[in-house]
């Protein structure tokens, strides 16, 4: 029971730890924001779409040509990385260290966000990367 207890509060700051790193909105919430823009100008879309709703900043300035509207946005995430225990001590003599906001990894991850245009409008929109 001891047992148990200890590492129900030694778990409890890592799962409030993962919840600050979720995304803001899920896949089909980031894919229903998006539909919204089809039917608009590209000037209507550059004025209007808000990239933190999504939870993602502006790499950039985005490109537009005459086909296309393209976003290149990143995503901010920080990756926990687990504490070891000592292997001198052997096994099952070492005590888990929960762990603390200063160790983690902080990394951006990349996404394009690209709306299809014909004659200025947006006809589609596509995400790439792994991130999206």
């Amino acid at each position: 029971m001891n047992l148990l207890r200890t590492f129900s509060l030694l778990m409890l700051p890592a799962l409030f730890y993962g919840c600050a790193t979720a995304p803001i909105m899920s896949a089909a919430e980031r894919e229903n924001y998006l539909q919204r823009f089809i039917g608009q100008s590209s000037t209507s879309i550059q004025a209007n779409l808000n990239l933190e709703n999504l939870g993602y900043q502006n790499a950039s300035e985005p490109v537009l040509n005459s086909n296309s509207l393209t976003y290149t946005v990143l995503r901010p995430v920080s990756i926990p990385i687990p504490m070891a225990q000592n292997p001198a001590l052997g096994s099952g003599a070492g005590t888990a260290v929960p762990i603390q906001p200063a160790q983690r990894y902080d990394t951006d991850l990349t996404c394009q966000i690209s709306f299809q245009l014909e004659q200025g409008i947006a006809k589609a929109v596509y995400m790439s990367g792994r991130t999206c």
